[in-house]
């Protein structure tokens, strides 16, 4: 009885460890999809300001902005792909066309 009373005890501790090892190296996988979510919503606030800052770079004096009409209408169409979506490498790609495509300088 006693063999079986210390490899049982052994065992559940084993066991317990195991698990408990486990459940808790989980937990960091799961607080790194609430940093995710925070880096992309970051990441947007990011991008919009960046085209808005580009808007206000091109205006002249009376208000007026020197974009043509396909750059003005490109960063508003921006603007509204940044606030719809959620994936890290279309928000990439969006930061990209900003100076590929406009007349925007990057700082």
């Amino acid at each position: 009885m006693d063999k079986t009373f210390v490899i049982v005890v052994c065992a559940i501790a084993i066991i317990g460890f195991s698990a408990s090892a486990y459940i808790f190296g989980q937990t960091d996988i799961i607080s790194e999809f609430g940093s995710i979510t925070d880096n992309t919503s970051a990441k947007k606030a990011e991008i919009i300001n960046e085209v808005k800052r580009c808007i206000n770079e091109n205006k002249v004096g009376s208000g007026s902005v020197t974009l043509n009409s396909f750059e003005n209408n490109f960063l508003t169409n921006i603007i509204n792909q940044v606030e719809n979506t959620n994936d890290p490498a279309t928000l990439d790609r969006i930061s990209e066309q900003i100076y590929t495509i406009t007349a925007c300088k990057q700082n």
